[in-house]
């Protein structure tokens, strides 16, 4: 009895006509998207920095591309231009610190959730949007989000987007609009040039809704849906293409951002080329369970509701998800952070729940009193487990003297006009502390063969004035060192940093 009245909930209608957000639901996300940013993103004020490798490498290239150097030309970092844009605002917003990266994360992970609500609401009432809090904190407290500021969390409203606009086409059963496909188009234009390995997902859309629209014989349609995707494409790569035109950089731009992701960044572990590819799909399995594990559960839930409510919704769910899957790890790298991007598909586990909660017989109708009440401990529940669960809240424990990027940073200061480089480790947060720009091309370790040699020479050659180093000192005649700091990059884990200066013979 149970299990048939679920199922038939599951089957129940919606639309996108049910699909509005009301202003107390747009305040309660944002106040969600505040806490659980406030709380898990290093990039926060709570915290004394965002000593994440990663984010201090867009950090930096966005500060140095805004004081007039080239990115890829003059300063070499992998990903995409408008990730550097990005963070090039952040910078104007608070050149110092990390507050600019914090108030677009907020921004930025607001505008995922309120897409994912109005995904929910294609299946579900307005209540359901309580229950959002569970999909927060998956999203916010698992390894997969890193430290904050990642390339991946900055285009989980991208890929949301696409993924409602799919879903209440096939919902609706109507195609879908001119204005809408333009935004996809931005929105997909924007991924394409913030990390293009994210574009999986457009893929799957892309093929599934051809065949949808075919099948529908939405054949005028087609046509509208290509030529306006193409046009957002357009608009979002314009200013990539003026900015490197008007420096001379266009060369930089292909030879870094594509030939070099492309074909030096990926690995193969065996000569076999089918063969690696199944080795990487495999071990990024094994990474996407480690990483992301609540949100696989949740995306299984959500595809459970697919499966029984339309095979077609749950075709496209399938199509979409493996599509982005497969373009995330066929290359065999598989950092924890990039299956954060997988948190799009999570938020349908959202209608599960909501869908089990119904069974629940109601003694008396829910007041309005009642729902702001359960909403407000929803909330509590989110600062709670954010504080519990997040791996990134020991941090909240130092201050900024306590950190080697400062204490580094002060004896820097004693020199003037210093420059520094950060030798064979990927940026620490030491050009952030500093306030130093780099003043060599490869201003940190890369994963390219060619960084490692170029800043032996810039060593070798006493290009700067202070290097610092990771884990293993390092012996170079023209460089003695000078302190030496243990600091807990990671919870529990304890990294020493070396900082060298150059001698005078």
């Amino acid at each position: 009895m149970i299990e048939n009245r679920f199922i038939s909930s599951l089957k129940s209608r919606s639309g996108s006509e049910n699909n509005r957000l009301g202003s107390g639901c747009i305040v309660f996300l944002f106040i969600l998207a505040l806490i659980s940013i406030t709380i898990c993103s290093k990039s926060s004020p709570l915290y004394p920095l965002n000593n994440w490798d990663d984010a201090n490498c867009f950090y930096t290239v966005g500060r140095a591309t805004l004081n007039g150097q080239v990115m890829y030309r003059d300063i070499f970092e992998q990903k995409g231009p408008w990730l550097y844009f990005i963070y090039m605002l952040a910078s104007l917003i608070s050149g110092s610190s990390f507050f600019g990266a914090y108030i677009i994360e907020v921004l930025s992970f607001f505008a995922f959730l309120v897409l994912c609500a109005r995904i929910i609401l294609l299946f579900c009432d307005r209540k359901a949007v309580l229950l959002m809090p569970l999909l927060a904190t998956t999203v916010c407290t698992a390894p997969a989000f890193e430290q904050g500021g990642s390339a991946e969390e900055l285009c989980l409203p991208m890929i949301a987007y696409g993924f409602y606009v799919g879903l209440k086409s096939i919902v609706d059963e109507k195609p879908v609009t001119k204005r809408e496909w333009l935004l996809v188009g931005i929105t997909s234009g924007a991924v394409l040039w913030i990390k293009f390995s994210l574009l999986g997902f457009y893929l799957g859309c892309g093929a599934f809704l051809v065949f949808y629209y075919i099948k529908k014989k939405w054949h005028r349609e087609l046509i509208t849906f290509l030529l306006m995707l193409l046009l957002g494409e357009a608009i979002i790569s314009l200013p990539v293409f003026a900015y490197f035109l008007i420096n001379g950089a266009m060369r930089d731009l292909f030879d870094v951002y594509f030939y070099c992701n492309i074909f030096v960044y990926s690995v193969r572990t065996v000569d076999n080329r089918f063969l690696a590819v199944i080795l990487n799909l495999f071990e990024g399995t094994k990474s996407f369970l480690y990483s992301f594990g609540f949100g696989c559960a949740l995306m299984i839930c959500g595809g459970i509701c697919l499966f029984f409510r339309s095979k077609r919704l749950f075709g496209f769910l399938l199509c979409t998800s493996i599509s982005t899957f497969l373009l995330i790890y066929v290359g065999g790298r598989r950092y924890i952070y990039y299956s954060l991007i997988l948190s799009v598909f999570a938020s349908l586990g959202i209608v599960f729940i909501y869908k089990l909660l119904q069974l629940i017989p109601e003694k008396k109708p829910n007041s309005p009193g009642i729902n702001t009440a359960f909403g407000c401990c929803m909330l509590g529940y989110t600062l709670m487990t954010s504080l519990i669960w997040s791996p990134n809240t020991y941090m909240m424990s130092y201050s900024k003297e306590d950190m080697p990027q400062y204490k580094f940073a002060e004896v820097i200061s004693q020199t003037e006009n210093a420059t520094i480089l950060n030798f064979r480790f990927l940026d620490g947060g030491f050009y952030t502390a500093s306030g130093i720009l780099p003043s060599c091309r490869f201003f940190c370790g890369l994963n390219i063969p060619y960084a490692t040699s170029e800043q032996d020479r810039y060593v070798r050659d006493g290009d700067v004035d202070y290097l610092i180093t990771r884990d293993k000192p390092i012996y170079y005649d023209n460089y003695e060192l000078i302190l030496s700091e243990s600091f807990e990059a990671h919870k529990n884990e304890f990294t020493e940093y070396y900082l060298y200066k150059k001698t005078d013979s």
